[in-house]
């Protein structure tokens, strides 16, 4: 979805797909309609997320037995003070919701009271995925070229927080509260 689209979920369609050629030809008609243009760091860099979420039933069964989200990230980008216009903002909507996920991935890295989803529209959409039964795969794209070193330096960060976080993680609050009632409870058992 691109960034600052206030029509994205709209935009959102939900296939059914009969087999992998069927599931690839969905993924090719969703990379076609991918946002991208050239930056400093790339010929094709993206300027929009990309998320696909894949849930696989089991014959006669309601609920997915698996579900599976694949998010390719848009790269933050530092532009001069100067730049505006459509350009300037796109990358201001990049950066807003690469630190969102941030914020949250802090959040369940301190296992923080406050979880904040709701403050941009990936976070939402990546919400159930942080749950205690979700796993996360990040893969990071870097350059080995001098000049990108601070780029480099920034997104190795970002994993490095990324990998300290706790998913499902109770809150300081719930974890305290659990102590408390294990207290009353020994203190129970003693009288």
């Amino acid at each position: 979805f691109r960034h600052g689209c206030q029509s994205a979920l709209g935009k959102a369609t939900s296939v059914e797909v009969a087999g992998i050629e069927d599931a690839q030809m969905r993924l090719a008609q969703a990379a076609e309609r991918r946002s991208t243009r050239s930056t400093c760091f790339n010929a094709t860099s993206s300027r929009s997320h990309s998320l696909v979420f894949v849930h696989a039933y089991l014959p006669e069964a309601v609920e997915p037995a698996l579900r599976l989200a694949f998010v390719d990230l848009a790269g933050s980008e530092r532009l001069p003070a100067a730049e505006s216009g459509a350009v300037a903002e796109e990358s201001r909507h990049i950066n807003l919701s690469l630190s969102a996920l941030g914020s949250v991935i802090h959040a369940l890295r301190h296992r923080a009271n406050h979880l904040p989803y709701r403050t941009c529209l990936l976070t939402r959409l990546l919400e159930p995925f942080f749950k205690s039964s979700g796993r996360v795969l990040l893969c990071v794209c870097i350059s080995p070229e001098r000049r990108h070193s601070q780029e480099t330096l920034c997104s190795m960060a970002f994993a490095d927080r990324a990998s300290r976080a706790v998913l499902g993680a109770e809150s300081a609050q719930e974890v305290q509260r659990g102590q408390a009632l294990g207290a009353v409870r020994e203190a129970h058992v003693v009288l």
